[in-house]
């Protein structure tokens, strides 16, 4: 099997026609059939019936032309890859970041990296936690920046920053007049809340349980983002973590501190052992930076202290952070 057999396939696939995919890929009507064939042959499927004076893809054939479109991508950014790199550009940095990370903070590092220190391509994907450890440890991420869990085998630990979470309503809340608001404000309202009881929700779950607070309706979103838009347009209100709600911003959401602190933890992880490239540490500086601006209570921690944040129960749960490094302090 070979790239060529596969661009003449997705031609005829793409086409409906030998003669036409003939005329795609610069070659005769017989040479297209003989590949097809080999293709088959060596697959040990049919990929194509023919109806009348077209083609179709056979049940295989369709789930063949899929895998064989991703390969064919794979080679296009591997051939554009290698250009970048011909040319002295270095290579793609590649970031895996949970949601709260990768669209109310990464954003703004980048912003703050000049353009003389950015790679020339830059991936920014998103996951849960733990595909973030993993794409991380694989080495199809360079650098991720995730919440909890963090300490785990194969990942070092960069930088660690916890801040307490928030209270998210809609700008004409009453609850705005508020300086910090109690829990207790919460009982019969309407609430967002995280489809995440192990983690995030877990600890806002334990809190409102301690104080003996009984909330109204509930809606569950699986992302802080989407707990924002709720909050906007339902009037309900959330809590939130403090790197969505104070890197999104929207302006007719206020966000307000929660008289009881809940803490919520991120950290920069990188594949034990790896050389970091200058471009990457650039970005983990950029990143800090733009958090210790935004975001109120900030406070820069311990790597070390990564494995001591995830209770093994509820009750076991830390409800302070621990001491604040000396030059990592809530700006």
């Amino acid at each position: 099997m070979n790239t060529r057999e596969l661009e003449v396939f997705l031609a005829v696939a793409a086409s409906g026609s030998v003669t036409q995919a003939a005329g795609i890929v610069g070659c005769s009507q017989p040479s297209v059939t003989r590949m097809i064939q080999e293709l088959e042959a060596e697959l040990g499927f049919e990929l194509l019936h023919r109806v009348g004076r077209r083609v179709q893809l056979s049940e295989e054939g369709v789930a063949f032309e899929e895998e064989a479109r991703r390969l064919m991508a794979s080679f296009g950014e591997l051939a554009a890859r290698a250009k970048t790199i011909a040319a002295g550009k270095g290579r793609v940095l590649r970031i895996a970041a949970t949601p709260a990370l990768a669209g109310g903070l990464l954003p703004l590092a980048l912003a703050r990296m000049p353009r003389d220190a950015q790679p020339p391509e830059i991936h920014l994907t998103q996951h849960s936690a733990s595909v973030v450890a993993q794409e991380v440890r694989a080495g199809r991420a360079d650098i991720g920046f995730s919440s909890l869990p963090l300490d785990m085998p194969g990942l070092d630990v960069l930088h660690l920053y916890g801040a307490p979470d928030v209270l998210a309503l809609r700008a004409d809340d009453p609850l705005t007049a508020m300086e910090t608001v109690p829990l207790s404000a919460l009982r019969a309202r309407p609430v967002v809340t995280m489809i995440d009881p192990m983690r995030f929700q877990r600890g806002v779950d334990l809190a409102l349980g301690q104080e003996g607070v009984e909330l109204g309706p509930i809606v569950r979103a699986n992302t802080a983002a989407l707990a924002l838009q709720l909050v906007r347009r339902t009037g309900a209100v959330a809590v939130v973590d403090p790197v969505t709600a104070h890197g999104f911003a929207f302006p007719d959401v206020a966000i307000r501190p929660l008289q009881r602190q809940v803490p919520f933890y991120w950290g920069v992880i990188a594949g034990s052992g790896r050389h970091m490239r200058e471009q990457t540490r650039r970005l983990a500086e950029a990143a800090e930076a733009a958090a210790m601006e935004i975001i109120p209570g900030i406070a820069r921690l311990d790597p070390s202290l990564a494995g001591r944040l995830v209770a093994p129960d509820d009750a076991a749960r830390p409800r302070e952070m621990p001491t604040p490094l000396a030059d990592g302090a809530a700006r």
